[in-house]
């Protein structure tokens, strides 16, 4: 038995040991980059834009028992449903512990650093069995040191706890229908429903999967409905507390905003440069407001009024619908401060120190082909999926955000949570592409014809 556990399989798995070792050794690197840049970044003034309100409602959460984004000091407190509960929910459990800012915020980034960390962990458990783990070895050193995954634990914003919720929903849904259990079924389910509520756009993606894996028989039909069940209870009971306010701005008027705005190809561009003063983009902004206001009081109007707009220039903008899944899976943060960073941040060691540096350029130069990489395993494992429940699962949820953020807004920002399934998927392509290229070597060579006489 230890001979057997500290050998590789025929099947390309390690033993339980060496296993367990590799998984701890790269959790512990993928925590220690992590600390290492929390301990010398500094976000300046790190309550701003979204963050802003994710700390009212943590703030109102604890000191008033109300989900609101009104600000600390107002004078009236007024539930409503604008953000998901998820992520304030998260911050207020930290308020409740540590009364001052200074330690909150400490706490709050090494709890983030630490679900950073664990998101590498269960996005490789999840793979083990689809992808050898030679290979699977080379995408979680990747997905614990990728820039992204890294800079964003620093930023009081949604896209660490739902990497993380995202990447244990898998892995559970992964034990679920490996083992054909009800309760391991029920537990993914409810998984999905706190990452529904951490991110909106989550919630029919469970259901979705359901009735995918049972149409294509993945599944028993008793599992399936588990799975559906279990993961729209939370956001159904939130949405019942939803339907009893009187008033407040609610998550189905921000996705109407988010599809103006995704709409149109100017908008981030004159986000940016009317804040500089720029005249010409804030006629834009403007014209994007008003078509927005529309939306939100009638959005059959508002929706003719995109249709019409898009009417008048329908292949640019059938382009610009066509390159907003390569904007999402870009570089760039183009909401914000740019390139790997949503908010200033200065002394980042990313930046400043020459190792890290060149792993930042190296890692900017291979984004594309890790894009280009992801889809083609996309394709494959919808297409043909291997003997791994986990692979089609991961095909569908990379294919589910990318079709929806290409029709709302194509941040690369929103990409983050996602990176450990693009990168299992580019994983899987290149260990295909590997497989096929030792196989035709592997062949005997072909019988010449005979000689001529």
């Amino acid at each position: 038995m230890e001979l057997e556990a500290r050998t590789v399989p025929s099947n390309g798995k390690f033993g339980r040991l060496p296993w367990i070792f590799v998984l701890t050794a790269i959790t512990v690197t993928a925590f220690g980059l992590r600390w290492y840049y929390l301990c010398h970044a500094q976000v300046y003034q790190p309550v701003r834009g979204d963050a802003v309100q994710y700390h009212a409602y943590a703030w109102n959460l604890v000191h008033h028992g109300v989900f609101s984004k009104a600000g600390p000091g107002s004078g009236q407190v007024v539930g409503d449903s604008f953000r998901d509960p998820g992520y304030p929910i998260f911050l207020a459990f930290w308020m409740k512990l540590f009364d001052s800012f200074p330690r909150w915020y400490a706490a709050v980034l090494l709890a983030q650093a630490l679900l950073g960390s664990l998101t590498v962990t269960f996005s490789m458990l999840a793979a083990r069995g689809w992808i050898p783990d030679k290979w699977l070895i080379g995408a979680g050193l990747l997905m614990a040191a990728w820039p992204h995954s890294i800079t964003i634990d620093s930023f009081l914003l949604t896209e660490t706890l739902f990497g993380f919720l995202c990447a244990v929903a898998l892995y559970l849904a992964r034990e679920a229908f490996a083992r054909g259990k009800a309760a391991w079924t029920a537990a993914a389910g409810l998984i999905f429903g706190m990452s529904s509520l951490t991110n909106a756009v989550l919630v029919p993606f469970a259901a979705l999967l359901a009735a995918v894996l049972y149409l294509r028989r993945r599944v028993p039909p008793r599992l399936a409905v588990i799975l559906a069940i279990s993961a729209l209870v939370l956001p159904l009971a939130w949405g019942v507390r939803n339907a009893q306010l009187t008033s407040g701005a609610s998550s189905s008027g921000r996705a109407l905003l988010n599809l103006v705005q995704g709409s149109w190809p100017e908008y981030h561009a004159a986000y940016l440069q009317s804040v500089q003063g720029n005249p010409e983009a804030a006629r834009t902004l403007h014209a994007i407001g008003a078509e927005s206001r529309v939306m939100l009081s009638h959005p059959r109007g508002g929706i003719r009024l995109m249709a019409k707009r898009m009417a008048a220039a329908p292949l640019h903008y059938l382009a610009w619908y066509i390159s907003k899944p390569a904007l999402l899976w870009g570089w760039s943060i183009r909401m914000g401060q740019g390139d790997i960073y949503v908010y200033p941040t200065i002394h980042s060691p990313l930046d400043q120190e020459l190792l890290l540096r060149a792993w930042v350029s190296v890692c900017h130069g291979f984004n594309p082909l890790l894009m280009l990489l992801a889809f083609a395993g996309c394709i494959g494992v919808l297409w043909r999926a291997p003997n791994a429940h986990i692979a089609p699962i991961a095909g569908l949820l990379f294919l589910y955000v990318t079709l929806l953020y290409s029709t709302l807004q194509a941040e690369p920002r929103y990409s983050i949570p996602f990176r450990g399934q693009e990168i299992l998927l580019a994983w899987h392509a290149l260990q295909r592409v590997a497989h096929w290229v030792a196989t035709r070597r592997a062949l005997p060579p072909r019988p010449s014809g005979m000689d001529p006489v």
